[in-house]
C-alpha cells in the first residue's frame, strides 16, 4: 500500500494538470490504524528482511513532507502508528470531532516511528510524554498542540470534498485555505474537553526535558505517586504508570532517546534514524513477544527482555542510532525505489 500511495503521489507531484491532493479514509472508524506489525515480525526472519518494509513507508513520509503541491489530510476516527506519519506532513491538516490520535508501538515492543519524532521534539515534555506513553489524544488536544490546523464536523466532509473537487478555480494555497475556511468550525479547548490542557501542569513536571534519563522519569512519577493528593492527577498517575510498565522498557528507552536527539534535525535525518532503529529493534524478541501478546494471543503477557527499564543498556540504546555497516541498507540509498 505504501509503494502504490508512493508511486501514485510522485505521479501527481510531476504533473502539472495536478493542482492538489486530497488525503481521506473510506472507512467512518479511522483515517489509519498504520502499518501491518504483524508483517514486520514475519519479515525479520527472511533473507530481505524489513528494510524494503520500513523503507517504502519512510520514503512515503518524505515525500509528503517535501511535496510540491498542496496535500490535504481529511482526518477522521482513529489516527495510529504511519497514518499519524502519512497525515501529520500534509500541507493542510483538517480533524473532525471524531479523532484519536496515538503512536502505541511501545507496548509491543517496536518505537515511535514514522518521523513523528521530528514534531513531538519540538512540544518539550508533552512530546515526550506522548512518545513514551502512547496515549489517545483527540481533536482539541491535536489542535492546542498544533499538530493540526482546523476543525471541520465529519458530516461536511463529502460537502467540502466536493467543493474542492469541482472548483475550477483552485491554483494555489490560498484557494484552498478559502474553501476550507468555510466550512471550518471552532471546537472548545478546555480543561473539560482536553486531556493535554487538563494535565499539562503534572505532564510538564513529569516528563521535563531536562531529565537526562528515563530512570530520572519514572522516579518522578512513583515520587508524585507518593506524595501528590490531588485526585485527578492522582488517577492521571495511576493510568500513566500502569501504561510505562506494562509497555517494553528497550521502546520507552527508544523513544526518549529517539525525541531528545531528533530537536535538531530535519525530517530526513531523523527518518534515517527511524530505518536504521527499526531494522535493527524488528530482530529482538521482545517485538515477537509484544505482537504474540497484543494482537495474536491477545491473553498473552509478553515477557520484555530487560523487564525493567533500570535495566536497560544505554551504550545498546545508542548502538541502534549507528549507520549500518552494510550502506545498502541505509535510507536513501537507492534514489530510485519505486517508479
Amino acid at each position: 500500500m505504501s509503494i502504490d500511495l508512493f508511486n501514485k503521489l510522485n505521479e501527481y507531484n510531476n504533473d502539472p494538470e495536478t493542482k492538489f491532493v486530497l488525503l481521506s479514509s473510506n472507512n467512518n472508524k479511522s483515517f489509519s490504524t498504520g502499518g501491518d506489525l504483524k508483517e514486520l515480525v514475519e519479515k525479520s526472519n527472511t533473507s530481505e528482511g524489513v528494510t524494503p518494509i520500513l523503507s517504502s513507508m519512510y520514503s512515503l513520509v518524505d515525500l509528503i513532507h517535501n511535496f510540491k503541491k498542496p496535500i490535504i489530510s481529511l482526518i477522521n476516527g482513529f489516527v495510529i502508528g504511519s497514518g499519524v506519519g502519512i497525515s501529520i506532513n500534509c500541507s493542510h491538516k483538517i480533524v473532525s470531532e471524531n479523532v484519536k490520535w496515538s503512536m502505541p508501538e511501545n507496548k509491543v515492543g517496536y518505537f515511535p516511528d514514522v518521523g513523528t519524532s521530528y514534531y513531538l521534539s519540538k512540544l518539550g515534555a508533552i512530546g515526550l510524554y506522548l512518545a513514551m506513553v502512547g496515549n489517545f489524544i483527540n481533536s482539541p488536544d491535536l489542535l492546542k498542540l498544533g499538530l493540526v490546523q482546523n476543525h471541520i464536523p465529519f458530516h461536511l466532509f463529502n460537502q467540502v470534498t466536493n467543493d474542492l473537487c469541482l472548483s475550477p478555480n483552485i491554483s494555489n494555497k490560498n484557494d484552498i485555505d478559502f474553501i476550507l475556511n468555510k466550512y471550518k468550525r471552532n471546537l472548545k479547548i478546555t480543561k473539560e474537553t482536553s486531556h493535554i490542557v487538563k494535565y499539562n501542569k503534572i505532564i510538564q513536571r513529569c516528563f521535563n526535558t531536562k531529565f537526562n534519563s528515563v530512570s530520572e522519569i519514572f522516579n518522578k512519577l512513583n515520587k508524585e505517586l507518593l506524595e501528590n493528593n490531588n485526585p485527578n492527577e492522582k488517577e492521571w498517575l495511576v493510568k500513566t504508570v500502569t501504561t510505562l510498565m506494562n509497555s517494553c522498557p528497550t521502546s520507552i528507552c527508544v523513544s526518549f532517546n529517539s525525541v531528545h536527539r531528533s530537536l535538531n534535525l530535519d525530517l530526513k535525518e531523523i527518518l534515517i534514524n527511524d530505518n536504521r532503529i527499526g531494522n535493527r529493534i524488528c530482530s529482538r524478541k521482545d517485538l515477537f513477544q509484544g505482537i504474540n501478546g497484543a494482537l495474536i494471543d491477545k491473553s498473552f503477557k509478553p515477557k520484555f527482555s530487560p523487564s525493567s527499564i533500570y535495566d536497560v543498556d544505554q551504550s545498546y540504546i545508542d548502538s541502534l542510532f549507528l549507520p549500518f555497516d552494510n550502506e545498502k541498507k541505509e535510507l536513501f540509498y537507492h534514489k530510485k525505489l519505486y517508479k
